[in-house]
């Protein structure tokens, strides 16, 4: 009996022995099992960070893809891909991860096929590790100016706008300069005066600048950037005054005081924009847009866009042994020229996705755009006539239109790239001007589409508001009284010849000038009107003024307003800016990309390198 027993309880720790080890070997399985897994999507967010610093380090990487990859059929690249072993798409090449010691690699295939209509790069990353491979896709989308309600170069106007001259030497214009604490870097006497936010200015959104803001009592609900230390922002007043502390006292940043940031550029020219109406070149232009020359007009109803525009010979072209070389198929999409110079214009569809690029009358003779100068007036009756009733094709200036110093060739000229626009816009369109571009009226979306515009005007974006002139300033030389071209800025001096008092102007759109500025035209004269809403976002190199106070300092050494001219503030950002951009929008010179959806998939690849297929056979 005894012996029974000893034999049972040997069989039971056998069996406890036995069932242990498998235990044991079961739990060591689903241990390396569970590495592999958490491995295979950590290679997968590492192959997406490169992805990412590429893109980053040159801004036109996204034209890198091997056609060949399912997730790329759609896409089209121009560079190629074999130097990055992450771009395979079958066999044993894979990326490494950097420091994996060889135990985890990668793959990435990109879609580019929303690049150039919304600014975004879609890539899908595999990681591998032992036998296991898990799949992300991730949208990405670079630092770009629509990312802030506000973006400025420099917190100055634009002297060769404005006019304004050194108060060191009155006879010289003075100098952008950003503001400096530091010894020998900001000189006062012959920068331009910052233009600042007033307590009527309310910004909804996030701001940025490449200087020093100054402001008082303006009211940020957003993030607000610049070069300037943390917290450092500047009044109009002395440090310390008592103005200064009320100026500072009724500022109210609900996103947090002022960051300090590092710059970002933009661009010294748009002249690309022309590149993109070419037709030969689908790899760099899949969907080829339109090109307009000498002022043109754009009047947006709903899904159309009537567009006048004299001068155009050829809306695109095609590059032959380098010279460009009209191509009529255009005139579908476009509008064909004899309807653009038309008293009526054309009348076409919105160009969804796409661009439209006013450029000047080039100056190359065998140019399909040319037209020798004098040889405007066949093309729209008295345009470009001298001494006469001058006029640009489009009926600018207006009848007894105040043009300042500029005259009306210098302000309206004929043969310059300036686009005018207005309407209620239902699609998805980018329209750059090589020189100014008016807002003239109302900008705003149809109801209930997700409607999207860009509005590039590369010398300015300004919105229109003409004036008359009734009393010019005078001055005395000589013992007698001269008049100046300059118009007197008292109320009563003027007439407005659009907009009155308490006049309100909406704009949805994002709206950037590259070397110029967004202003309101002869913002200085007139009475004072309502707001200028602008649902979007703005970048400009310099800032540009919607109206002036004007003011003088009483016997006790207070300010005391006399009258306000011009718009009130009133900028709201566009969130779905914060994940798209307008169609062939403006980008800074260089800009790092980042990640605004991200989800995992099934896998695109197996373990050996072949795709993984779908139920019905293809590659994922």
């Amino acid at each position: 009996m005894a012996l029974a027993s000893v034999v049972g309880l040997g069989a039971v720790l056998m069996i406890l022995v036995a069932t242990m080890a498998s235990v044991s070997v079961s739990g060591s399985v689903k241990t390396a099992a569970d590495r592999s897994w958490n491995l295979a999507i950590q290679a997968a967010y590492a192959g997406l960070a490169d992805y990412q610093s590429r893109l980053t380090a040159d801004n036109s990487y996204e034209l890198v893809g091997n056609s060949g990859a399912s997730f790329s059929s759609s896409s089209a690249f121009s560079k190629d891909w074999s130097s990055n072993p992450a771009f395979a798409t079958s066999g044993s090449r894979w990326a490494e991860v950097a420091n994996g010691g060889g135990r985890a690699q990668y793959r990435y295939e990109v879609d580019n096929t929303d690049y150039t209509a919304e600014g975004v790069v879609r890539v899908r990353v595999t990681g591998k590790a032992g036998g296991v491979t898990r799949s992300i896709v991730a949208d990405l989308k670079g630092d770009g100016f629509v990312d802030y309600l506000y973006f400025t170069d420099f917190e100055s106007s634009d002297p060769t706008i404005t006019g304004e001259t050194q108060t060191a030497d009155g006879s010289k214009l003075c100098i952008p300069q950003h503001y400096s604490t530091l010894s020998g870097q900001y000189d006062s006497s012959r920068a331009c005066a910052p233009v600042r936010f007033t307590e009527r200015d309310t910004l909804t959104g996030p701001v940025r600048t490449n200087d020093t803001f100054m402001l008082c009592g303006t009211t940020f609900t957003s993030t607000v950037q610049s070069t300037a230390a943390d917290g450092v922002y500047r009044t109009p007043y002395s440090n310390g005054s008592t103005d200064d502390r009320r100026c500072r006292s009724t500022a109210t940043f609900t996103g947090g005081q002022p960051k300090n940031v590092q710059s970002i550029d933009p661009p010294s020219t748009i002249a690309n924009m022309a590149q993109e109406a070419r037709t030969n070149d689908r790899v760099n232009v899949p969907r080829p847009g339109c090109l307009y020359t000498g002022p043109t007009s754009f009047v947006f109803s709903g899904n159309k866009v009537t567009i006048k525009s004299p001068l155009t010979k050829a809306t695109q072209y095609r590059l032959d042994a380098g010279r460009p070389q009209p191509d009529g198929s255009g005139d579908v999409l476009c509008g064909s020229p004899s309807a653009l110079k038309s008293s009526s214009g054309a009348t076409i569809p919105v160009l969804d996705d796409n661009l439209a690029y006013v450029q000047g009358v080039p100056t190359d003779t065998g140019d399909p755009n040319y037209t020798k100068p004098g040889d405007e007036r066949s093309a729209s009756g008295a345009m470009c006539q001298v001494g006469q009733s001058y006029n640009n094709g489009l009926g600018y200036p207006r009848a007894n239109e105040y043009v300042g110093n500029a005259g009306a060739d210098g302000l309206y000229n004929c043969r310059a790239g300036d686009a005018f626009v207005s309407g209620v816009v239902n699609g998805k369109m980018t329209v750059g001007a090589a020189n100014f571009l008016y807002v003239t009226s109302n900008i705003t979306y149809a109801p209930g589409t997700q409607s999207v515009l860009g509005l590039v005007g590369q010398r300015a974006v300004t919105v229109s508001n003409p004036i008359s002139c009734n009393k010019y300033q005078t001055t005395r030389s000589g013992g007698q009284t001269v008049t100046l071209k300059t118009c007197d800025t008292a109320v009563s001096s003027t007439s407005q010849l659009q907009y009155g008092a308490g006049s309100k102007v909406t704009i949805n759109a994002a709206i950037a000038s590259n070397t110029g500025t967004f202003q309101v035209q002869n913002y200085g004269y007139g009475p004072q009107m309502g707001d200028l809403t602008v649902l979007g976002s703005i970048a400009q190199k310099y800032r540009g003024a919607v109206g002036v106070t004007y003011s003088t300092t009483n016997g006790w050494g207070q300010t005391v307003v006399d009258h306000q001219t011009g718009f009130t503030k009133a900028y709201g950002y566009d969130n779905r800016f914060q994940s798209i951009a307008p169609p062939k929008f403006l980008q800074p010179v260089s800009t790092s990309y980042g990640i605004t959806t991200q989800v995992e998939v099934n896998a695109a690849f197996n373990a050996d390198g072949s795709c993984s297929r779908t139920s019905s056979g293809t590659c994922q």
